[in-house]
């Protein structure tokens, strides 16, 4: 299991209260965080925060829990078979160097044969380099390391999370390891949950047919396993202690989480996924991979805006904005403009709603609030928080929603979230 959080309700949960598991796909650390990783990862505080009033939620989050897979032990290999030095600099690049080494990563494509023999850390060559390549990575995440790009990722990312009042700027660092491969795919098996054609020199497969889905591989005959068998080892071991898990992805990810919730949901627990959509960028969607973020990054954008707004105001109106603005299916493209403009708004929100140390009673009431519509979903939906908040509804209880959306229950009196 990775490291978790946990936040308390604002009175503490009672036994009619949900306990809920919050488990979201992960952004690991290989690439720049674009306007798409950061509508996922500012909705994911918001859900987080905003359902904690009603309901005691853990947060599963570990940026790292992927170290040991396909996705990112073929960019740490790539790394170390181009440079002499095991780490050329990296403790001085900015997150868009290391993006532009991620691009040419996936630029580069397979190696040749003798690339792959002349290196055993080669991500994509035969079967013994693809061996290597995942036993080094797995080694060093025992060992509580990880590769020197990805380390200096988190630091950048920790004063990212701290700009944006993030309830986590230790991003999860530092949590125990998930359960045994083994032991997980055991107990799949049993249940008819996956095939492990490894012994003929196949693929592992999760088996989703039942339910209409095709066979996805979660292994490849070598051992190499890719993010969702990650997943699992994650989730498994916990799905007694939760009333409910929300597995959270973006939109590109469906098909995949709909066959985690359907192993997730055969092993006894009930499941209910969030769905992100990606933001295109000069009107098309790209995957950071192929580049076209360049300027989009939040270093490349965030210091004039904090320094005409203010932090609170900046935290508030890109919550206002990635949420609430480009909405549920994000057909728009991000906007310097648009975001402007909801600067603007959360100004004035916070001017009339956010003075002053907020009294327990608001946020009593917003929980009450959130708590009813959450409804089936079982979870605070981020799109409604924000639309309440720039509703013209005064039913709304703008404070108490301001105050959870922020993240200051701490100044009323409200213990903030615990890792545990």
């Amino acid at each position: 299991m990775t490291a978790t959080a946990t936040a308390p309700a604002t009175a503490a949960p009672t036994a009619a209260e949900p306990r809920i598991l919050l488990a979201p796909v992960t952004v690991s650390p290989t690439k720049p965080l674009t306007p798409t990783h950061l509508k996922y990862l500012v909705s994911l505080d918001m859900l987080y925060r905003a359902t904690s009033t009603f309901a005691e939620v853990t947060f599963l989050y570990d940026h790292t829990a992927y170290a040991g897979s396909h996705q990112v032990a073929g960019f740490w290999a790539y790394l170390d078979a181009l440079a002499e030095d095991p780490a050329p600099g990296y403790e001085r690049m900015s997150e868009e160097e290391i993006g532009e080494l991620y691009a040419a990563y996936h630029r580069a494509g397979p190696p040749a044969p003798d690339a792959a023999a002349s290196s055993a850390v080669t991500a994509a060559g035969t079967a013994a380099a693809s061996a290597a390549a995942a036993a080094a990575p797995r080694q060093a995440r025992r060992a509580g390391e990880m590769h020197p790009v990805s380390a200096r990722l988190l630091d950048l990312w920790e004063e990212h999370y701290r700009l944006l009042g993030m309830f986590d700027p230790r991003l999860g660092r530092g949590g125990p390891e998930p359960a045994a491969e083994d032991e997980v795919l055991g107990l799949l098996a049993e249940r008819d949950l996956c095939i492990d054609a490894r012994e003929l020199g196949a693929p592992v497969y999760l088996d989703a047919t039942t339910a209409g889905l095709p066979l996805r591989t979660v292994s490849d005959p070598d051992g190499q396993p890719n993010y969702l068998l990650y997943l699992l080892r994650q989730l498994v071991p916990l799905l007694d202690g939760y009333d409910v898990v929300v597995l959270a992805h973006d939109v590109e990810l469906r098909t995949d989480y709909r066959t985690v919730a359907h192993v997730l949901t055969a092993l006894g627990a009930e499941v209910v996924r969030y769905e992100v959509p990606r933001v295109p960028l000069e009107g098309s969607v790209r995957s950071t991979r192929h580049g076209g973020w360049q300027g989009y990054t939040l270093g490349a954008f965030s210091g004039a805006l904090v320094e005409e707004f203010g932090a609170d105001v900046f935290r508030l109106g890109l919550r206002l904005y990635l949420v609430a603005g480009l909405g549920r299916t994000a057909p728009q493209s991000f906007s310097a403009e648009h975001m402007r403009r909801w600067m603007h708004r959360a100004r004035r929100l916070l001017d009339r709603h956010g003075g002053g140390v907020p009294a327990a009673a608001e946020l009593t009431a917003a929980g009450g609030y959130l708590a009813a519509r959450a409804g089936r979903r079982r979870y605070a939906d981020p799109y409604q928080v924000t639309g309440a908040l720039v509703s013209r509804d005064p039913a709304v209880p703008v404070g108490g929603l301001l105050q959870v959306v922020m993240g200051h229950r701490e100044e009323a009196g409200v213990p903030a979230g615990v890792g545990r």
